[in-house]
């Protein structure tokens, strides 16, 4: 059944737009900044799902894992900003994922959400200082576990050639 924002949109038949963010969309502040009518809907699990790194934190299907993010009820215009910041359909195309919020949206305790995927599944690397402390802010804002991103990260350093 198709689930609308309000009477007004259910009778223009525009259905509402969900996005499961993992990487620097946790941000509040970046978020904001580019998507300034998305409102956040707080953390959210998503099941058969992993977290990887490859420069930029993409998601691949793991059966099994399970993984934290933040979900969002975006507008179209948010979506375009955010194809044009993911590079998208080249360097992100989109997937359809079901996510589980940590409160349920409109009662619902499982929503149907777009997410990014990276287009090239290169090995894995760690991500600029930069990138990791914008993933923090967001992580920690909104209740994520921040030592598992971290871990993660560390790991992927450690590992690295010529590491020493």
């Amino acid at each position: 059944m198709a689930q609308f924002c309000c009477k007004e949109c259910k009778r223009n038949k525009r259905m509402k737009r969900y996005y499961f963010a993992y990487g620097m969309n946790t941000n509040i502040a970046e978020m904001t900044m580019r998507c300034p009518q998305a409102i956040n809907l707080g953390k959210c699990m998503l099941k058969d799902y992993e977290l990887k790194f490859r420069l930029h934190a993409d998601i691949d299907r793991v059966a099994g894992s399970e993984m934290e993010g933040v979900l969002w009820d975006i507008t179209k215009d948010c979506e375009r900003a955010l194809d044009r910041l993911e590079g998208h359909p080249y360097y992100y195309d989109k997937v359809e994922v079901v996510v589980n919020p940590d409160k349920p949206v409109n009662t619902n305790l499982h929503i149907v959400a777009m997410a990014y995927i990276m287009t090239s599944k290169g090995p894995e690397e760690a991500p600029s200082t930069g990138y990791e402390d914008c993933l923090i802010e967001g992580y920690t804002a909104n209740g994520l576990d921040v030592d598992k991103l971290t871990t993660k990260i560390d790991s992927l350093i450690i590992n690295q050639i010529g590491y020493v």
